[in-house]
């Protein structure tokens, strides 16, 4: 191990940049350092793992450079430490493995919310690190914080709770990618009371089908989004969709109960997008076939969500009438560094052009993902990239400088 430097340099810039290099191969190391040194970090080589998780805790480096193969250590078992440690140190990965497991040590980073760069298959050139290095996640962790005293809600707290108004919809807004205008918004559900949350989406929505109350559900989120589309976009041309779970599909209760909140509240069904969740689990015997076909017949479009990621999605989509697909979000986070991402978004966009329907890619973080998805003829994305989900009066808002 080459000893820890002991006067740090500063970039030109002002940056302190700390690179911890793990690798078996001296020769390797001691060229990563050189490289490191003619960018202006600190560098430090460890060629050993224990040498290496010590130098992580006492060294505290701004960047970590991982080999994925090493003697009696490998890479990912490398990460899944890291990540034990909250270790906030951004990850460069290298190997002379193939790309495609090079990808999937980046996907199991980020998985484990550790900041990565990138990776680089070696041989690497000096400028390819200097890219990397420039680099610096800040990925925030995801800290269970008790928000309420019932931190476990139950079947009778969800149905006080949509009673009572405290379970109602936030706004996610929906753009093309072709310009950026504005589509329509994604109605999410949210509880909460008063200022605060209650609890997430992820607990309520699956307590709602366990405990028969999907369909009650459904028709809260369904009056309360268009009363506020109908009341602040009666003249637009703006989109709601609302999620619809599987279950509510058995029969044609819940659609009719969407098109009697149209009729209500002055928007015309062709505005309503409804998304269908967990599609792979539509029973083909259900009468899903028959009311989703009646919901067309209506005027209303139909979405099949997350996909890409259901055993069964490409079967719904040739059996259902479906209008729209929604490109998982793990596939778009990744659109950037995967090469398999990229052959499978255009695989579904191509598909759905040749279908006649259009493709929304969900989940959208940044302005690189955004322009590729433009570039790959995408109809439409939603995301934080273009906005985080709204209270109800930010959306009109944000609306009007859209």
């Amino acid at each position: 191990m080459t000893d820890l430097p002991s006067e740090p340099q500063e970039q030109a810039s002002g940056s302190h940049l700390r690179l911890l290099i793990l690798d078996d191969d001296p020769l390797v190391g001691e060229t990563v350092r050189l490289m490191a040194a003619s960018l202006g970090a600190e560098s430090a080589y460890c060629r050993t793992a224990d040498e290496f998780f010590t130098h992580v805790s006492e060294w505290e480096p701004s960047h970590i450079l991982l080999d994925l193969v090493m003697p009696g250590v490998d890479g990912v078992e490398v990460i899944q430490r890291l990540a034990k440690m909250e270790c906030q140190a951004t990850l460069i990965i290298v190997s002379g493995v193939d790309s495609r497991v090079l990808d999937a040590a980046q996907r199991s980073a980020r998985q484990h919310r550790l900041p990565i760069a990138g990776a680089l298959s070696k041989p690497f050139s000096r400028s390819a690190l200097a890219t990397l290095l420039e680099t610096v996640e800040v990925t925030p962790r995801l800290k269970l914080v008790a928000t309420s005293p019932n931190a476990t809600p139950t079947s009778h707290d969800l149905a006080r709770a949509m009673a009572e108004g405290e379970i109602g919809p936030v706004f996610q807004p929906k753009v093309r990618c072709s310009d950026g205008g504005l589509i329509g918004y994604e109605a999410l559900a949210r509880w909460t009371r008063g200022d605060t949350h209650i609890c997430g989406p992820d607990t309520f929505v699956p307590l709602a089908e366990q405990s028969g109350q999907a369909a009650r559900l459904t028709e809260v989120m369904a009056d309360r989004s268009l009363a506020w589309l109908g009341g602040n976009f009666a003249a637009l041309p703006h989109t709601i969709a609302i999620n619809i779970p599987a279950q509510c599909l058995k029969d044609d209760q819940s659609v009719r109960t969407i098109a009697d909140a149209c009729s209500r509240y002055g928007v015309a069904p062709e505005r309503v997008v409804l998304e269908v969740t967990e599609s792979g689990a539509i029973d083909p015997y259900s009468g899903a076939l028959d009311v989703l076909t009646r919901a067309r017949l209506m005027g209303m479009k139909l979405s099949i969500d997350d996909f890409g990621v259901g055993y069964s999605s490409l079967v719904q989509l040739a059996r259902m009438p479906f209008s729209e697909i929604k490109i998982d979000r793990s596939f778009v986070a990744e659109l950037c560094h995967s090469c398999e991402a990229q052959a499978i978004i255009a695989a579904i966009i191509g598909m759905s052009n040749g279908l006649g329907m259009i493709t929304v890619a969900e989940g959208v973080e940044d302005l690189d993902t955004y322009m590729r998805l433009r570039e790959m003829g995408c109809y439409a994305a939603q995301g934080y990239f273009i906005g985080r989900p709204m209270q109800a009066a930010r959306a009109v808002a944000w609306s009007d400088t859209a």
